[in-house]
Protein backbone atom coordinates (compact mmCIF):
# COMPACT_ATOMS: atom_id res chain seq x y z
CA UNK A 1 0.00 0.00 0.00
CA UNK A 2 2.95 2.31 0.59
CA UNK A 3 3.41 3.03 -3.11
CA UNK A 4 0.25 5.16 -3.23
CA UNK A 5 1.92 7.77 -1.00
CA UNK A 6 3.72 9.98 -3.48
CA UNK A 7 4.78 12.77 -1.08
CA UNK A 8 6.08 12.35 2.50
CA UNK A 9 3.58 13.97 4.86
CA UNK A 10 6.33 16.18 6.34
CA UNK A 11 6.78 17.85 2.92
CA UNK A 12 3.10 18.84 2.73
CA UNK A 13 2.55 22.45 3.93
CA UNK A 14 1.25 22.54 7.52
CA UNK A 15 -2.10 24.21 6.74
CA UNK A 16 -2.78 21.71 3.96
CA UNK A 17 -1.78 18.83 6.23
CA UNK A 18 -4.16 20.00 8.98
CA UNK A 19 -7.02 20.30 6.47
CA UNK A 20 -6.24 16.78 5.22
CA UNK A 21 -6.38 15.35 8.76
CA UNK A 22 -9.75 17.06 9.31
CA UNK A 23 -10.96 15.76 5.93
CA UNK A 24 -9.91 12.25 6.99
CA UNK A 25 -12.46 12.49 9.84
CA UNK A 26 -15.13 13.68 7.33
CA UNK A 27 -16.80 16.62 9.19
CA UNK A 28 -20.09 16.42 7.24
CA UNK A 29 -20.79 13.07 8.95
CA UNK A 30 -20.50 14.58 12.45
CA UNK A 31 -23.69 16.62 12.19
CA UNK A 32 -26.35 13.91 12.43
CA UNK A 33 -24.87 11.88 15.35
CA UNK A 34 -24.14 15.10 17.30
CA UNK A 35 -27.73 16.27 16.71
CA UNK A 36 -29.06 12.86 17.77
CA UNK A 37 -27.05 13.08 21.02
CA UNK A 38 -28.78 16.40 21.78
CA UNK A 39 -32.11 14.73 20.87
CA UNK A 40 -31.35 12.10 23.52
CA UNK A 41 -30.77 14.88 26.04
CA UNK A 42 -34.12 16.48 25.12
CA UNK A 43 -35.78 13.06 25.47
CA UNK A 44 -34.68 12.97 29.13
CA UNK A 45 -36.58 16.20 29.91
CA UNK A 46 -39.67 14.42 31.20
CA UNK A 47 -37.76 13.04 34.19
CA UNK A 48 -36.93 14.77 37.46
CA UNK A 49 -33.66 16.75 37.50
CA UNK A 50 -33.02 15.96 33.83
CA UNK A 51 -32.16 18.24 30.89
CA UNK A 52 -33.46 21.78 31.30
CA UNK A 53 -33.45 24.28 28.43
CA UNK A 54 -32.65 27.29 30.60
CA UNK A 55 -29.70 25.62 32.36
CA UNK A 56 -26.39 26.67 30.78
CA UNK A 57 -24.50 23.85 32.49
CA UNK A 58 -26.88 21.32 30.96
CA UNK A 59 -26.21 22.75 27.50
CA UNK A 60 -22.49 22.48 28.21
CA UNK A 61 -22.91 18.80 29.10
CA UNK A 62 -25.08 18.17 26.02
CA UNK A 63 -22.49 19.79 23.76
CA UNK A 64 -19.70 17.81 25.45
CA UNK A 65 -21.68 14.67 24.64
CA UNK A 66 -22.13 15.90 21.06
CA UNK A 67 -18.33 16.40 20.85
CA UNK A 68 -17.73 12.87 22.16
CA UNK A 69 -20.21 11.40 19.65
CA UNK A 70 -19.68 13.66 16.62
CA UNK A 71 -16.18 14.98 15.85
CA UNK A 72 -14.44 12.36 18.01
CA UNK A 73 -16.53 9.16 17.84
CA UNK A 74 -17.86 9.58 14.32
CA UNK A 75 -14.55 11.11 13.24
CA UNK A 76 -12.79 7.96 14.50
CA UNK A 77 -15.19 5.80 12.50
CA UNK A 78 -14.62 7.77 9.29
CA UNK A 79 -10.85 7.97 9.75
CA UNK A 80 -10.34 4.26 10.37
CA UNK A 81 -12.67 3.49 7.46
CA UNK A 82 -10.53 5.66 5.15
CA UNK A 83 -7.40 3.92 6.38
CA UNK A 84 -8.68 0.43 5.56
CA UNK A 85 -10.37 1.51 2.33
CA UNK A 86 -7.29 3.30 0.99
CA UNK A 87 -6.76 0.81 -1.83
CA UNK A 88 -10.37 1.22 -3.05
CA UNK A 89 -10.17 5.01 -2.65
CA UNK A 90 -7.00 5.02 -4.76
CA UNK A 91 -9.24 3.86 -7.64
CA UNK A 92 -12.62 5.41 -6.83
CA UNK A 93 -11.63 8.66 -5.07
CA UNK A 94 -7.91 9.40 -5.44
CA UNK A 95 -8.41 12.90 -4.00
CA UNK A 96 -8.97 11.45 -0.50
CA UNK A 97 -6.14 12.39 1.90
CA UNK A 98 -4.33 9.02 1.97
CA UNK A 99 -4.23 8.15 -1.75
CA UNK A 100 -3.52 11.83 -2.54
CA UNK A 101 -0.39 11.62 -0.39
CA UNK A 102 -1.52 14.39 1.97
CA UNK A 103 -1.52 12.06 5.00
CA UNK A 104 0.95 9.21 5.48
CA UNK A 105 -0.18 5.80 6.73
CA UNK A 106 1.51 6.49 10.08
CA UNK A 107 -0.21 9.89 10.23
CA UNK A 108 -3.58 8.30 9.43
CA UNK A 109 -3.11 5.73 12.21
CA UNK A 110 -2.25 8.53 14.64
CA UNK A 111 -5.37 10.40 13.48
CA UNK A 112 -7.84 7.65 14.36
CA UNK A 113 -5.96 6.62 17.51
CA UNK A 114 -6.18 10.18 18.87
CA UNK A 115 -9.87 10.52 17.94
CA UNK A 116 -10.85 7.15 19.47
CA UNK A 117 -8.86 7.72 22.64
CA UNK A 118 -10.27 11.24 23.06
CA UNK A 119 -13.85 9.96 22.67
CA UNK A 120 -13.18 7.34 25.36
CA UNK A 121 -11.56 9.87 27.75
CA UNK A 122 -14.45 12.33 27.43
CA UNK A 123 -16.89 9.51 28.19
CA UNK A 124 -15.14 9.12 31.57
CA UNK A 125 -15.89 12.75 32.48
CA UNK A 126 -19.62 12.00 32.80
CA UNK A 127 -18.95 9.56 35.64
CA UNK A 128 -21.47 7.07 34.27
CA UNK A 129 -20.10 3.61 33.40
CA UNK A 130 -23.01 2.99 30.99
CA UNK A 131 -22.04 6.05 28.92
CA UNK A 132 -18.43 4.84 28.86
CA UNK A 133 -19.63 1.36 27.85
CA UNK A 134 -21.66 2.88 24.99
CA UNK A 135 -18.62 4.89 23.84
CA UNK A 136 -16.44 1.76 23.90
CA UNK A 137 -19.13 -0.24 22.10
CA UNK A 138 -19.32 2.47 19.43
CA UNK A 139 -15.55 2.34 18.95
CA UNK A 140 -15.60 -1.48 18.70
CA UNK A 141 -18.49 -1.32 16.24
CA UNK A 142 -16.53 1.16 14.09
CA UNK A 143 -13.53 -1.16 14.10
CA UNK A 144 -15.40 -4.30 13.09
CA UNK A 145 -17.33 -2.28 10.48
CA UNK A 146 -14.14 -1.30 8.65
CA UNK A 147 -11.35 -3.70 9.62
CA UNK A 148 -10.81 -7.12 8.00
CA UNK A 149 -11.54 -9.93 8.41
CA UNK A 150 -14.97 -9.10 9.88
CA UNK A 151 -15.54 -5.80 7.99
CA UNK A 152 -19.30 -5.53 8.49
CA UNK A 153 -19.60 -3.06 5.61
CA UNK A 154 -18.98 -5.97 3.20
CA UNK A 155 -22.19 -7.64 4.42
CA UNK A 156 -25.26 -5.83 3.15
CA UNK A 157 -27.54 -7.19 5.90
CA UNK A 158 -25.08 -6.22 8.68
CA UNK A 159 -23.48 -2.97 7.52
CA UNK A 160 -26.53 -0.63 7.50
CA UNK A 161 -27.87 -1.84 10.89
CA UNK A 162 -24.36 -1.40 12.36
CA UNK A 163 -24.30 2.22 11.19
CA UNK A 164 -27.86 2.79 12.46
CA UNK A 165 -26.92 1.46 15.90
CA UNK A 166 -23.52 3.18 16.04
CA UNK A 167 -24.42 6.60 14.67
CA UNK A 168 -27.98 6.95 15.97
CA UNK A 169 -29.11 4.52 18.69
CA UNK A 170 -25.90 4.80 20.75
CA UNK A 171 -25.78 8.59 20.25
CA UNK A 172 -29.37 9.01 21.45
CA UNK A 173 -28.95 6.79 24.51
CA UNK A 174 -25.68 8.46 25.51
CA UNK A 175 -27.34 11.89 25.28
CA UNK A 176 -30.20 10.72 27.50
CA UNK A 177 -27.93 9.04 30.06
CA UNK A 178 -25.89 12.21 30.56
CA UNK A 179 -28.90 13.62 32.40
CA UNK A 180 -31.08 10.77 33.66
CA UNK A 181 -31.53 6.98 33.73
CA UNK A 182 -32.84 5.87 30.36
CA UNK A 183 -36.49 4.92 29.92
CA UNK A 184 -37.99 2.22 27.72
CA UNK A 185 -39.73 4.93 25.67
CA UNK A 186 -36.37 6.55 24.95
CA UNK A 187 -34.78 3.20 24.05
CA UNK A 188 -37.63 2.54 21.61
CA UNK A 189 -37.20 5.96 19.99
CA UNK A 190 -33.43 5.38 19.75
CA UNK A 191 -33.96 2.02 18.04
CA UNK A 192 -36.64 3.34 15.66
CA UNK A 193 -34.43 6.24 14.57
CA UNK A 194 -31.50 3.84 14.17
CA UNK A 195 -33.72 1.67 11.95
CA UNK A 196 -34.63 4.71 9.84
CA UNK A 197 -30.93 5.39 9.27
CA UNK A 198 -30.34 1.76 8.30
CA UNK A 199 -33.12 2.06 5.72
CA UNK A 200 -31.54 5.17 4.22
CA UNK A 201 -28.21 3.35 3.96
CA UNK A 202 -29.86 0.42 2.16
CA UNK A 203 -31.28 2.96 -0.25
CA UNK A 204 -27.82 4.49 -0.70
CA UNK A 205 -26.60 1.20 -2.23
CA UNK A 206 -28.33 1.97 -5.52
CA UNK A 207 -26.17 5.07 -6.02
CA UNK A 208 -22.97 3.05 -6.41
CA UNK A 209 -24.31 -0.21 -7.86
CA UNK A 210 -22.23 -0.08 -11.05
CA UNK A 211 -18.99 0.67 -9.21
CA UNK A 212 -19.73 -2.01 -6.61
CA UNK A 213 -20.41 -4.56 -9.33
CA UNK A 214 -17.16 -3.71 -11.12
CA UNK A 215 -15.12 -4.04 -7.92
CA UNK A 216 -16.81 -7.26 -6.80
CA UNK A 217 -18.55 -5.68 -3.80
CA UNK A 218 -21.69 -7.57 -2.86
CA UNK A 219 -24.03 -4.72 -1.92
CA UNK A 220 -27.76 -5.35 -1.63
CA UNK A 221 -28.36 -3.66 -4.99
CA UNK A 222 -25.78 -5.96 -6.62
CA UNK A 223 -27.20 -9.05 -4.90
CA UNK A 224 -30.94 -8.60 -5.57
CA UNK A 225 -31.12 -5.75 -8.09
CA UNK A 226 -31.91 -2.05 -7.83
CA UNK A 227 -35.73 -2.26 -7.86
CA UNK A 228 -35.90 -4.97 -5.20
CA UNK A 229 -33.43 -2.95 -3.09
CA UNK A 230 -35.73 0.06 -3.37
CA UNK A 231 -38.68 -2.01 -2.15
CA UNK A 232 -36.66 -3.25 0.84
CA UNK A 233 -35.40 0.25 1.66
CA UNK A 234 -38.86 1.83 1.34
CA UNK A 235 -40.28 -0.93 3.54
CA UNK A 236 -37.68 -0.34 6.26
CA UNK A 237 -37.96 3.46 6.19
CA UNK A 238 -41.76 3.60 6.00
CA UNK A 239 -42.12 0.74 8.48
CA UNK A 240 -40.11 2.47 11.19
CA UNK A 241 -41.89 5.78 10.58
CA UNK A 242 -45.25 3.99 10.85
CA UNK A 243 -44.12 2.31 14.10
CA UNK A 244 -43.28 5.71 15.58
CA UNK A 245 -46.69 7.00 14.44
CA UNK A 246 -48.41 4.11 16.24
CA UNK A 247 -46.41 4.84 19.39
CA UNK A 248 -47.39 8.53 19.23
CA UNK A 249 -51.06 7.51 19.02
CA UNK A 250 -50.59 5.05 21.89
CA UNK A 251 -49.03 7.81 23.99
CA UNK A 252 -51.91 10.17 23.16
CA UNK A 253 -49.88 12.57 20.99
CA UNK A 254 -52.23 12.81 18.03
CA UNK A 255 -50.67 15.94 16.52
CA UNK A 256 -47.30 14.18 16.42
CA UNK A 257 -48.93 11.13 14.83
CA UNK A 258 -50.55 13.41 12.22
CA UNK A 259 -47.18 15.01 11.43
CA UNK A 260 -45.51 11.59 11.03
CA UNK A 261 -48.36 10.47 8.76
CA UNK A 262 -47.76 13.57 6.62
CA UNK A 263 -44.01 12.82 6.61
CA UNK A 264 -44.84 9.29 5.41
CA UNK A 265 -47.08 10.51 2.60
CA UNK A 266 -45.01 13.47 1.33
CA UNK A 267 -42.21 11.49 -0.38
CA UNK A 268 -44.46 8.80 -1.92
CA UNK A 269 -44.56 10.43 -5.36
CA UNK A 270 -40.75 10.65 -5.49
CA UNK A 271 -40.53 7.04 -4.21
CA UNK A 272 -42.69 5.83 -7.10
CA UNK A 273 -40.78 8.00 -9.59
CA UNK A 274 -37.44 6.59 -8.40
CA UNK A 275 -38.78 3.03 -8.57
CA UNK A 276 -39.99 3.50 -12.16
CA UNK A 277 -36.81 5.29 -13.27
CA UNK A 278 -33.94 4.50 -10.88
CA UNK A 279 -31.46 7.14 -12.03
CA UNK A 280 -29.27 9.69 -10.22
CA UNK A 281 -31.66 12.60 -10.86
CA UNK A 282 -34.64 10.81 -9.30
CA UNK A 283 -32.45 9.53 -6.46
CA UNK A 284 -31.50 13.11 -5.53
CA UNK A 285 -35.13 14.21 -5.85
CA UNK A 286 -36.16 11.49 -3.43
CA UNK A 287 -33.45 12.48 -0.94
CA UNK A 288 -34.56 16.11 -1.11
CA UNK A 289 -38.17 15.04 -0.55
CA UNK A 290 -37.49 12.61 2.31
CA UNK A 291 -34.35 13.57 4.26
CA UNK A 292 -35.74 16.81 5.78
CA UNK A 293 -38.72 14.82 7.09
CA UNK A 294 -36.44 12.13 8.53
CA UNK A 295 -34.48 14.80 10.42
CA UNK A 296 -37.70 16.42 11.64
CA UNK A 297 -39.07 13.04 12.75
CA UNK A 298 -35.91 12.47 14.81
CA UNK A 299 -36.25 15.88 16.47
CA UNK A 300 -40.02 15.55 17.02
CA UNK A 301 -39.57 12.07 18.52
CA UNK A 302 -37.15 13.58 21.07
CA UNK A 303 -39.75 16.13 22.14
CA UNK A 304 -42.38 13.37 22.18
CA UNK A 305 -40.34 11.18 24.57
CA UNK A 306 -39.39 14.26 26.61
CA UNK A 307 -43.04 14.88 27.39
CA UNK A 308 -43.37 18.18 25.52
CA UNK A 309 -46.55 17.09 23.73
CA UNK A 310 -48.22 15.39 26.67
Amino acid sequence: MGDMITTPEQQVPLAKRIRAHIQLADPITWISPAMICVCGAIASSGQANAFQWENGRHWGLALLGALMIGPLGTGFSQSINDYYDRDIDAINDPSRPIPAGLVSLAGARMNWLILGTSSFLISLLFGNPIITSLAVFGIILSVIYSVPPIKLKKHYWLGPPAVGVGYVSISWMAGHLIFAPITWQSIMAACINGGLTAGLLLLNDIKSVEGDRQHGLQSLAVAIGVKKTLIVAYGVINGFEALLMVLAITWGSYWVAAFIFFALMAPIYSQIKLYREPNHKNFMRYLLASNPFVALIQIVSAFLVGGYFG
